[in-house]
């Protein structure tokens, strides 16, 4: 099954989600979003496909890596393909990114499973039907009816109980919401969450990664008092002393 041709398409959809300048996810204005559609077409018509950013996947970094490695190639030799991809790393000043070599393997991943019919988890010898999965939030927020104090979490997460949820993971408020980072916020969000969805949910914090050691300590206890099953990234993620310490 060779690859006869790499293609990409831009296309634009409606989207409220805004990212401040940290990248976290917040509501907002509905604008228009952007993205890429990578395709990978064998010789007997049929493609696999694979969504990225347009950015990691420009035009570049299609003609300068994935044509010239891919094209011509065995699809089902994915294994060979994504190496050879990875030897042209190191020269290509950063432009070829992990990010890039994903959409590539998905793509082939997807074209494989389309020639043979199968659905990908089965190619990677999936037996279960379904996992367990957690309601996780946007990051907190300062709209009316949105994320912007304790209680409308405690009103989210009952939703998400009410949907079948047995989990829930919280972000809680990062700049440029006016008044974080807060401990006191994040705490008293956490304890309206767990009143409200009782003791069985399992519920988890990702907190603002820029806390000191002692608010990342802070917290820590007052999760401890609430059951929570775990606190993400509360400190810089660099900082592994940081966290030995904590």
């Amino acid at each position: 099954m060779k690859i006869s041709a790499i293609d990409v398409t831009l296309f634009s959809y409606p989207t409220r989600r805004v990212s401040d300048s940290a990248g976290h996810s917040h509501p907002g204005a509905e604008t228009d979003a952007q993205m890429a559609l990578l395709t990978i077409a064998s010789e007997d018509g049929d493609c696999g496909y694979a969504f990225a950013p347009a950015e990691v996947i420009r035009p570049h970094v299609v003609n300068a890596f994935f044509r010239k490695v891919l094209i011509g190639q065995n699809a089902f030799d994915r294994e060979r393909l994504w190496q050879d991809l990875v030897h042209w790393q190191r020269g290509s000043a950063h432009q070829l990114t992990e990010r890039a070599l994903s959409a590539v393997e998905q793509a082939l991943w997807d074209l494989i499973g389309r020639k043979l019919k199968q659905p990908v988890h089965k190619l990677l010898g999936g037996y279960r039907e379904k996992i367990p999965a957690y309601g996780s939030t946007m990051c907190g927020d300062e709209l009316e009816g949105g994320l912007s104090t304790p209680d409308e979490y405690a009103q989210f997460a009952e939703k998400l109980v009410a949907r079948g949820y047995q989990a829930i993971k919280l972000h809680t408020w990062m700049p440029p919401v006016s008044f974080a980072p807060s401990t006191q916020m994040d705490i008293k969000a956490c304890a309206a969450v767990r009143e409200a969805v009782g003791p069985d949910i399992a519920l988890m914090l990702d907190g603002y990664h820029w806390y000191s050691r002692s608010e990342a300590l802070t917290i820590g206890k007052a999760l401890e008092k609430l059951n929570f099953a775990w606190f993400e990234e509360p400190m810089e993620e660099e900082s592994m002393a940081s966290y030995a310490w904590l």
